[in-house]
């Protein structure tokens, strides 16, 4: 039985062959230590990993001085939400459809250092209520927004450049969690000002797991590190670096950051908009498809007029996420069910307790791969 993997959100599969190729030649040539010896290979591994971290800023829009490479975008998210102290008369926002790497992140600040943190208003279209959400600023002005470029839920874009202006309008500054989005529709700085930025190696990137990278524009030395320990420099200082070479304690996935250079590598002769394309149009094919289907099978979210990543989330009436997940698997179709660690953006859309089918192609997914996902509903709905 063939496979069929349709989970590109929570992870791209197949990698591209260039991905794979450069992860081997390091692994088996010179995946050892950077900045931890003088020898020929430790050289070696500093210079992949800082050719990496080049050219992820270049891709970015930002200086290679503001990117430390983390273990994941979750660890980004904490190191930030955890490690940035609020100003004095300020309040941490976080937007309604983040991942529990920000809910859980939030609660335990709320239950371990009494910070109460608040929910930005929902828009029914175009996710957040910018008028409401300025409302709020006035009540309360915002010391750190939490917020997700795109709802990993169903793809679509929040107005990220509007949250980050509104934000900066009251003097309180703003993470990104770009974890679905940097690579294929990575929020440039220059474009978007955002302050902080988590990102992971293994969605968008298309490169493994292991690895992610945070930016940190501007000002840094009021976020405290999650981790201490070595870095490789200023050994006999017993604080962390001054640079923000201080979020990098321990060793560095070395096969992992090279993976992200092959990555966007990859993407560049490939062509983004090429990519984009290809898993756009797979999505409007199953879209359409599934709306023959109603009214026993609705199709979550997707009205985002700033644009979708290209994923789609259903359910089927009369069947749990689960159960048809059960059946998508018996035909080797991997899709992903349930609430997809974002609780809070299904309560939003109104499907909790049992979440949705999600479906997310990439550009190794094929029409095939759609038609077959198509017949399956078929089968589940009559």
């Amino acid at each position: 039985m063939s496979v069929r993997y349709l989970d590109n959100a929570a992870t791209t599969f197949p990698k591209p062959t260039e991905v794979s190729e450069a992860v081997a030649d390091c692994i088996n040539n010179w995946a050892v230590d950077p900045r931890r010896g003088s020898h020929g290979l430790a050289a070696a591994a500093g210079t992949g990993v800082e050719k990496c971290r080049a050219k992820l800023a270049e891709h970015l829009g930002v200086s290679s001085e503001s990117l430390s490479f983390v273990p994941s975008a979750t660890y980004g998210i904490n190191t930030i939400m955890q490690g940035f102290k609020l100003p004095p008369d300020t309040g941490l926002y976080v937007s309604p459809y983040e991942h529990n790497a920000v809910a859980r992140c939030a609660e335990h600040l709320r239950l371990t250092k009494n910070v109460e943190y608040r929910k930005l208003p929902i828009h029914p279209v175009e996710l957040i209520d910018l008028e409401e959400m300025e409302a709020q600023f006035q009540s309360l002005k915002p010391g750190l927004v939490v917020v997700t470029h795109a709802s990993n839920v169903t793809g679509d874009i929040l107005p990220l450049k509007e949250i980050i202006k509104l934000t900066h309008k009251y003097g309180g500054r703003v993470l990104v969690d770009g974890a679905q989005t940097v690579g294929l529709y990575t929020p440039n700085h220059q474009v978007y000002n955002y302050d902080f930025l988590a990102f992971s190696s293994h969605k968008a990137l298309f490169g493994i797991p292991g690895s992610g990278g945070l930016v940190i524009v501007g000002r840094h030395d009021d976020v405290m590190p999650l981790v201490y320990g070595g870095t490789g420099t200023e050994s006999r200082n017993m604080a962390m670096p001054g640079t923000l070479k201080r979020f990098e304690a321990g060793t560095q996935p070395v096969p992992a950051i090279v993976s992200m250079l092959a990555g966007i590598e990859w993407i560049q002769s490939v062509g983004e908009e090429t990519i984009k394309r290809k898993t756009a149009e797979l999505c409007s094919m199953l879209i359409d498809g599934l709306r023959a289907f109603q009214p026993e099978v609705r199709v979550i979210g997707r009205t985002s007029p700033f644009g979708n990543i290209g994923i789609v989330s259903f359910t089927i009436m009369g069947i749990s996420p689960q159960e048809a997940g059960m059946v998508f698997a018996a035909k080797g179709i991997c899709v992903r069910t349930g609430l997809h660690c974002a609780p809070w953006a299904h309560e939003s859309f109104g499907t909790l307790p049992h979440g949705t089918i999600r479906v997310s192609p990439s550009f190794f997914s094929s029409e095939a791969d759609m038609q077959c996902l198509l017949e399956t509903v078929g089968e589940l709905v009559f």
